[in-house]
């Protein structure tokens, strides 16, 4: 059966050009609705608190805040603006929010711009710079997916992240805000919407609804500031980035263009001149991107684009007061960034400016929508660039597949045993005629050793009119596993596999789709996991053992990663066990304590790494296996040797015993 018009008209634009776009809105009119306001407990409360949230429900990694900062400053090895997420390539150190305006104090009129951000040093801390102030203390998540832990029914996207900040109170001048902040007594409610759909997956959406809380504002003007900059995290061992490090500076090395009928910002990473023959685009592929959305009320094409490029200058006494800001929002320039030429002494940053809205009222609101947008190569860049300006345009209302099953994964020697629920089967699209709205139609399974992208190995078809018919009953349990609390109604067993290699893989489910209207498939990122095949307790009769042996500079595992990044196996451990490990000497290099039952890899880096690999949640291993990362427990890297090891049962007390050869890398410094 047909899906009704309006939900073809939101799949028309990535699905088929053919397909007319029905009642969309086009580009330019009116924006969505703003976010609801927030609670007035929340926006004026005593109790206040700086906090950061990042986006992991699809492939974009961004960091944000309850202060209008967005990125990390690098801070960490946390995603600034990854992409994809997981990936290790970064394409952002920090952007935040400008608001300017003409407004009236109690010493009369004055021009005034909040910010959060002015050019600074990466490292730097976003809370002691930026001008705005939490009005709240968390940053809320809420999601439509209807078997999350998040769901709302006020939920708009996949991952909605809430929060609100306002330019309250004054602030002194401090570092390179070196002129007393001045209110203009706004609150700015906002929420990022991220999406699972794959047409959507590679963009977030910034939603910023801003309230006058005071006397009436003039003229007022809303932009993102941002310093894009693209690398490969992985490629340096020492956080943050240095001219010092093996890859040298990071920064310098940047190719940018403006599109101004897109209002898009776009970089790549760029080696050096000439464009693009001798950039590298190989060391760091994909592309990162700012693009101005909506406004609302007045539709965005019915104002004025100001679009700014500079290089990184701290402290530049031209943009220092506010009136100088004010006057750099309003120009209504459009700069062109190939001035800026890659692997020179120009690291560039830019503003994207819209307005000006003439006259917000006493608690009226204004709203500006920005995405951050990312693309594997440029023609994907654009496409999604388009696709989010489509998301705008008909209000975010984009089409839901069934969710993803919730997911359990075990490992097991050459093996990893999937088990999954049946609450997608059970999903309601409104927009769906099938009986009851229930267009569920079957699952698919995913996996491989590519973490951002796994093959399918399996489907299961619903026993209907349409598909393979396959039906469940190969994968049904006769009764259902209840693993903390949930019933896993399915099992599927994936064997062949390699121990000790790290897989990627997901379940999703799909809906019966129609002639008019392809198939819906949910987000492989909504139960996306990492597992480890390896001897689970009782398999194996062998004692502990270590793989490989000998451990020859690199395993096929970590190959070409850093050198703190390497570890090898530790295998058929006890389920709760004391590892030791020695020089022949007996001195003690390295000791831990073992519980099978809850150890995911914490400790080796290039297993895994909580701070970084957010794309999916701690690695599901055996519970009989240990990953050494090659450190002693003094912190330093072992030499090449031969090593002797004890593995004490902590149940029976019984110790068994072995050995195990190095051999490193001169060049692993």
């Amino acid at each position: 059966m047909p899906r009704p018009a309006r939900r073809l008209a939101r799949l028309a634009f990535p699905l088929a050009a053919t397909v007319a776009l029905g009642t969309a809105p086009a580009r330019g009119q009116e924006a969505a609705p703003p976010p609801p306001r927030p609670p007035a407990e929340t926006a004026t409360s005593d109790s206040i608190r700086y906090a950061i949230a990042t986006t992991d429900i699809n492939r974009v990694g961004l960091t944000l805040s309850n202060y209008g900062f967005f990125g990390n400053n690098f801070n960490t090895r946390s995603p600034s603006f990854e992409f994809p997420l997981g990936s290790g390539y970064e394409h952002m150190s920090r952007a935040g929010l400008w608001i300017g305006a003409r407004a009236l104090s109690d010493t009369g009129v004055f021009t005034g711009v909040t910010t959060a951000i002015v050019d600074n040093a990466q490292g730097t801390a976003g809370t002691s710079e930026t001008e705005f102030t939490p009005a709240g203390v968390a940053v809320v998540e809420r999601s439509r997916i209807q078997n999350s832990k998040f769901f709302s029914k006020d939920a708009v996207s996949d991952q909605d992240l809430d929060c609100s900040y306002s330019d309250q109170p004054g602030k002194p001048a401090s570092g390179y805000q070196s002129e007393r902040h001045t209110p203009l007594n706004i609150l700015v409610h906002q929420r990022m919407l991220g999406f699972t759909l794959g047409a959507a997956q590679d963009f977030e959406i910034v939603r910023l609804a801003i309230h006058n809380q005071g006397p009436p504002l003039r003229d007022m003007w809303v932009a993102m500031y941002a310093q894009l900059t693209s690398g490969n995290r992985n490629a340096y061992p020492l956080w943050p980035p240095s001219s010092n490090s093996p890859q040298g500076s990071w920064y310098f090395k940047t190719h940018a263009e403006y599109d101004a009928q897109r209002r898009l910002y776009k970089e790549h990473y760029c080696a050096g001149p000439p464009y693009p023959g001798s950039c590298n685009f190989a060391y760091c592929p994909p592309w990162a991107s700012v693009k101005l959305l909506a406004t609302w009320p007045p539709p965005v094409d019915s104002l004025t684009q100001t679009f700014h490029v500079w290089s990184y200058n701290p402290g530049d006494p031209s943009r220092a007061l506010d009136v100088q800001k004010y006057a750099f929002l309003t120009s209504g320039q459009i700069d062109d960034p190939a001035t800026c030429v890659p692997g020179g002494s120009c690291s560039p940053i830019m503003l994207l400016a819209v307005g000006p809205f003439a006259q917000i009222d006493p608690g009226d609101s204004v709203g500006v929508d920005f995405a951050f947008v990312g693309g594997d190569d440029e023609t994907a860049l654009l496409r999604n660039a388009d696709y989010a300006q489509f998301a705008s345009d008909i209000h975010y209302v984009l089409p839901q597949p069934p969710p993803s099953p919730r997911l359990h994964v075990e490992a097991a020697e050459q093996r990893l045993d999937l088990y999954w629920d049946d609450s997608p089967e059970r999903a309601v699209d409104p927009t769906s005629p099938a009986p009851g709205h229930l267009d569920f139609e079957g699952y698919r399974v995913y996996l491989g050793t590519d973490r951002q992208h796994p093959q399918r190995v399996a489907q299961f078809d619903a026993p209907d009119t349409t598909g393979f018919n396959t039906g469940f009953d190969a994968i049904r349990l006769a009764v259902p596993r209840w693993i903390d609390g949930i019933p896993y109604t399915y099992r599927y067993s994936i064997r062949g596999l390699r121990d000790g290699f790290n897989y990627f893989g997901a379940v999703t489910s799909y809906d019966i789709g129609s002639a008019q209207t392809p198939s819906l498939e949910s987000g492989i990122s909504e139960n996306k996991f990492q597992a480890v095949p390896g001897p689970a307790p009782g398999e194996s009769r062998a004692g502990a053992t270590v793989f490989p042996n000998p451990y020859r500079v690199e395993a096929r595992w970590d190959q070409g990663r850093l050198v703190r990044d390497h570890y090898l196996w530790f295998a058929n451990l006890p389920p709760r066990a004391t590892l030791r490990i020695y020089t022949l000497s007996g001195d003690l290099v390295f000791e831990t304590r073992f519980d099978g039952a809850s150890y995911r890899g914490e400790g080796a880096r290039g297993l895994y790494d909580p701070t970084s690999q957010l794309d999916t949640p701690p690695p599901s291993l055996s519970g009989t296996s240990y990953a050494w990362n090659l450190i002693s427990s003094h912190g330093q890297a072992v030499a090449t040797g031969l090593y002797l090891y004890s593995v004490e049962d902590l149940a029976t007390g019984r110790v068994s015993r072995g050995k195990f050869l190095l051999v490193k890398s001169d060049r692993e410094n």
